[in-house]
């Protein structure tokens, strides 16, 4: 049985190793305790704060407004994954299925689609799906349309989920938010407004 010789490394998290046949290779640990798994600095004026991230869902919004502001629309979503969420919106979507109806609606309107991410929650997507419940039902309180919501919105709507806003933050959204193209081009991840931590409704 051939056998590995440790070779010492200068970098805590990395081992270094010499195969039989004279081959230096190097194993790297990722430790709860690496700077490279923690989130970056919030913006200063919300609740959320840096923090290890455990597994969890993002909650985001696709909005647009009419050239004359009097008109809006949004869809509402979640993904463990932003950049391939957000690329599948931009250049995999078709009729009948989530945000198209949306895209059609800006189309119409000749207006933009921007995004926004607006909560990290951590749990699974069962409990994730409530907060995307939370921010359509704020988002429509705030006169948004959710065009196709028949489809992709029939959700939980729980009334005050803990850690996030009591109604549609627009303010904050809107200057949060990026065209969804230029964060698709340039594979950008926004930083969320709100936290939602694993405890009860």
């Amino acid at each position: 049985m051939r056998s590995l010789i440790g070779v010492m490394s200068n970098l805590p998290d990395e081992v270094g190793l010499l195969g039989p046949d004279g081959k230096r290779f190097r194993v790297r640990f990722c430790f709860s305790d690496n700077t490279q798994s923690v989130s970056p600095e919030y913006p200063a004026d919300t609740d959320a704060a840096a923090s290890i991230r455990p597994l969890g869902y993002w909650i985001y919004a696709l909005t647009a407004h009419s050239p004359d502001g009097k008109r809006k629309a949004c869809y509402i979503g979640q993904t463990v994954n932003l950049k391939r969420r957000f690329r599948e919106h931009l250049r995999r979507n078709r009729p009948g299925h989530a945000s198209f109806a949306l895209f059609e609606w800006a189309a119409h309107e000749q207006a933009e689609v921007r995004a926004t991410v607006l909560s990290w929650v951590d749990g699974d997507q069962s409990y994730a799906s409530r907060f995307e419940g939370y921010w359509l039902k704020l988002a429509v309180e705030a006169g948004f349309v959710a065009p196709d919501a028949h489809n992709w919105g029939r959700l939980p709507q729980p009334s005050n989920p803990v850690g996030q806003p009591p109604r549609w933050p627009a303010s904050e959204v809107l200057a949060a938010s990026i065209p969804l193209p230029e964060l698709v081009e340039h594979g950008l991840t926004p930083v969320e407004l709100f936290v939602a931590s694993r405890v009860p409704f």
